[in-house]
């Protein structure tokens, strides 16, 4: 008897006889993409983005040489003046040069019999900024994907700190030690106001996200808003009205220093819809930073995080 095989089984078969082969076959120099594979659709708009930027940053302690409480540097105002932790300490309480002195009430405040033997014994030598949080708006032109101009505008509040040393010039330990020292804090705070422009490339990674780079000028404006020393829980300003009583009212607030400088950044941008992104990126910035008549020129060093909103979509009217 003849028997005729069904066409399916003969495929399965040859199937079968050829898949040791195929299994044994090695795949050389595979990628998941190529650059072929980064054109077509993979655009951004070419439109004006505006975003919102969360910024992280240590700003550099060169310029925190100010608050140091020596006094030697000056404000450049002409209703208030910068003195030392000495000077504060000889100065009078009330208006008019009479009344008890910062001096004498630190004494008091700390059980100190002799207020006169009181002195500086070591200025900050590590006055130092915190940590500092900024917040800024962020307009971004695309020219096209890899080329971009970035304008920003960044708001900081800085706070520096330090300890200096008082010498009470009594004996300590029943009078058995040379020396009274005791530590205490001495503190700045300042407003910074930042505006950057800069050309910004990107390299795509894949369709999702680019690395980004980016380098330009920026502006940089600083204002005092505090500078004291504290001490048994007390503070007392290091910034003082000339000729006036401590804590004189209705004096208008320092005036902004404007300093100039560049930067650079580097970062990742993640693409989201409808033209929308999310970028992460560090930025090394050699900056100047006017506090009074001083200039000073520093690094400082920022993580920024920035939301780009999607761009404005345009409906044509119909009639």
């Amino acid at each position: 008897m003849m028997f005729i095989q069904h066409p399916t089984r003969s495929l399965c078969g040859f199937f079968l006889m050829c898949l040791p082969l195929l299994t044994s076959a090695q795949v050389f120099n595979y990628e998941p993409y190529d650059d072929s594979d980064l054109l077509g659709d993979f655009e951004r708009p070419k439109q004006l983005h505006f975003g919102m930027n969360i910024n992280i940053g240590k700003a550099g302690g060169k310029s925190s040489v100010f608050y140091n409480g020596t006094g030697f540097s000056e404000l450049g105002d002409v209703f208030r003046e910068l003195i030392s932790i000495p000077e504060r300490l000889d100065w009078n309480s009330v208006a008019g040069g009479s009344g008890n002195t910062v001096r004498n009430q630190i004494a008091q405040s700390l059980g100190i019999a002799n207020a006169g033997a009181m002195s500086v014994a070591t200025y900050p030598i590590d006055q130092r900024y915190d940590v500092g949080f900024g917040f800024g708006l962020r307009v971004l032109q695309r020219f096209n994907l890899e080329n971009s101009l970035v304008m920003d505008v960044d708001i900081w509040r800085l706070k520096s700190r330090g300890a200096w040393q008082l010498n009470t010039g009594e004996l300590p330990d029943q009078g058995q030690g040379s020396t009274d020292l005791r530590d205490f804090g001495i503190f700045g705070a300042e407003d910074r106001t930042a505006i950057s422009l800069g050309y910004r490339t990107a390299s795509p990674i894949d369709h999702s996200m680019s690395w980004i780079f980016e380098f330009g000028g920026n502006m940089t404006a600083t204002r005092i808003r505090d500078h004291y020393i504290e001490v048994a829980g007390n503070t007392y300003d290091l910034i003082v009205p000339i000729g006036g009583q401590v804590g004189g009212q209705g004096i208008q607030e320092l005036t902004w220093g404007i300093g100039y400088g560049g930067y650079v950044r580097l970062g990742a941008e993640a693409y989201m819809d409808a033209g929308a992104g999310l970028e992460l990126s560090y930025r090394l910035g050699y900056d100047g930073i006017v506090l009074g008549t001083s200039d000073f020129r520093v690094f400082n060093h920022a993580i920024q995080l920035t939301w780009l909103f999607p761009p404005p979509q345009s409906v044509a009217a119909s009639f």
